[in-house]
């Protein structure tokens, strides 16, 4: 119905424009890579897509899933993301100036201002480019940490979803230019805009007219000039706001990584964190437990005691997480007596945990900590932190039974699959946010 219009595109097609394009082309491209690899399709028509492995690794949060188990340059990263950060910060706000203050004379009026738009904001824009090409390059995966659930929602996923199969963006030059079209608000899934905008307006028409006398209608060319442009200039203003938010968010989660990688693996925290914790009044804390040894290290018929330990772990994992500290006597006053031999036990210990406990990733971080023991000579204490896992953790028994642990206070109670599933409806990634309220215990006065 339009043909005269959408030709004014052609214009777009080039320059700064046809360059915001190939943003959400590799933005596209790492999506629909991060889709197929996350499902497997039903067999039969009404049977439902599964999760696969990855697509369980990845969960539903793509920009945690990448800052805390794919990048291997997290400072890059960050300093990277906040220069383009810098470039968008500029898109977003003068493109919701452009929306708030233009109101264009015609269609083709309204398509020359976005390109007179891009072509003033190009530094800005290839800025953002060069960003993410840069992550393309590192993994086609990369950039899908730009269209996350956690910052679009999943009625503007929808919308902008735009399926890429081909390899390579040279030979896909028909969808670069509808994820132009999308990227600048000139499209939906349901079409074109201004189709789009037409269909509301003839509905809401025809809603209003007198079914008893019917007669024709005409969309308002004025009507449909002011509705059109209004929402392509929101999209087109949405798109650089939430690719800001984007950009944020991963910051934020370089910053959460940061603090707790750097406390998981500062001995100096945790040395002063065992000194503190053994001084304080409670036997236990919900968070952390002290052991002298372990039964299943001892004992002959060992089965019966692997499996309480692992049970211990998964009532941490099943909860907040936690931490456990061996080699401290708990009882009143506390002694750090160590471990001896703890490269074995260690090892005992890592195949114990994977014969009774299957998770698809590593939950679980061991440390060695040399502590003065009672004779003032140095020993080792061994350090169990204990993520908080986002899926329900269970141990099986001798006999095949599933047991779902979980920390009661300073003590172990279990519960059923569906309990355990239903707490964690809101952790969406495994985590290690226990040590944050650890710091702040170590630093109350």
């Amino acid at each position: 119905m339009f043909e005269e219009e959408i030709k004014c595109h052609d214009e777009l097609f080039s320059g700064a424009s046809w360059e915001i394009g190939k943003i959400f082309w590799y933005i596209q491209k790492a999506n629909s890579e991060k889709e197929s690899k996350s499902w497997i399709k039903g067999e039969k028509s009404l049977e439902k897509n599964k999760l696969t492995d990855f697509g369980n690794e990845v969960g539903h949060d793509e920009i945690h899933w990448w800052v805390f188990k794919k990048e291997t340059e997290i400072e890059v990263l960050l300093t990277r993301t906040k220069n383009t950060l810098n470039s968008v910060q500029k898109l977003k706000e003068d493109s919701s100036i452009l929306k708030e203050r233009y109101h264009p004379k015609s269609y083709s009026d309204l398509i020359r201002k976005i390109k007179e738009f891009t072509e003033s904001h190009k530094e800005e824009i290839h800025a953002l480019y060069g960003y993410v090409l840069w992550l393309h390059n590192k993994d086609v995966l990369a950039p899908c940490i730009l269209f996350t659930y956690r910052v679009w929602g999943s009625t503007r996923l929808s919308h902008r979803m735009v399926i890429i199969t081909a390899n390579a963006i040279n030979e896909d030059q028909k969808r670069v230019k509808i994820c132009t079209e999308f990227a600048l608000g000139l499209r939906t899934i349901f079409g074109h805009t201004i189709d789009y905008v037409y269909g509301d307006i003839a509905s809401d028409i025809a809603d209003s007219i007198d079914h008893e006398y019917p007669s024709s209608f005409s969309v308002p060319e004025k009507s449909l000039l002011i509705q059109t442009s209004h929402k392509i200039l929101d999209e087109f203003a949405t798109s650089f706001e939430f690719l800001r938010q984007s950009l944020r968010n991963i910051i934020l989660e370089i910053e959460k990584y940061n603090a707790q990688t750097e406390l998981l693996y500062r001995e100096s925290f945790w040395k002063n964190f065992i000194i503190k914790s053994m001084n304080v009044d409670r036997i236990e804390n919900q968070l952390w437990d002290f052991k002298e040894t372990f039964e299943m290290w001892h004992m002959k018929n060992k089965e019966k005691a692997e499996i309480k330990f692992c049970e211990q772990i998964a009532a941490f994992a099943n909860v907040n997480g936690g931490v456990l500290i061996v080699g401290v006597i708990d009882k009143t006053p506390r002694r750090i007596i160590g471990v001896q031999d703890l490269e074995n036990k260690l090892k005992f210990t890592k195949s114990t945990l994977k014969r009774y406990i299957n998770y698809p990733t590593d939950f679980i971080h061991f440390q060695q900590i040399l502590m003065k023991g009672e004779s003032g000579k140095d020993v080792s204490c061994l350090l169990i932190a204990i993520a908080q896992t986002k899926d329900v953790i269970f141990v099986k028994d001798e006999s095949g039974k599933f047991s779902y642990p979980i920390r009661l206070e300073t003590g172990l109670g279990r519960s059923d699959y569906d309990k355990v599933k239903n707490s964690k409806i809101n952790v969406l990634h495994d985590n290690y946010n226990f040590i944050l309220n650890l710091d702040r215990f170590l630093h109350d006065r």
